[in-house]
């Protein structure tokens, strides 16, 4: 199967709490991931960590531009309305 596969991962409207808890933390969870992928291949293999590293400057970005967003949505009163998707390919 090498179609791409669709899932809906997030699909509803939310108050600024409720999109920080569920958007930061998605990103959170990713930015663990890779600090631990990072802090293995360094130091238990001594791999290179460059993608790893330029990962988490993109994912610390997204951190941050969502707290912003999270900030102007508090500011004017505005609830979030958020719909993502995730795309899987299965590569042989």
């Amino acid at each position: 199967m090498n179609n791409p596969q669709r899932f809906q991962l997030i699909d509803g409207t939310f108050t600024h709490v409720e999109a920080g808890q569920v958007l930061l933390s998605l990103v959170k969870s990713k930015i663990d991931h890779h600090s631990l992928e990072q802090f293995s291949n360094e130091e238990r293999f001594g791999r290179d960590v460059a993608h790893s590293e330029k990962r988490l400057e993109k994912l610390r970005a997204l951190d941050v531009a969502i707290r912003e967003l999270l900030s102007l949505a508090i500011e004017n009163k505005q609830t979030l309305k958020i719909d993502a998707w995730i795309d899987i390919t299965l590569i042989p």
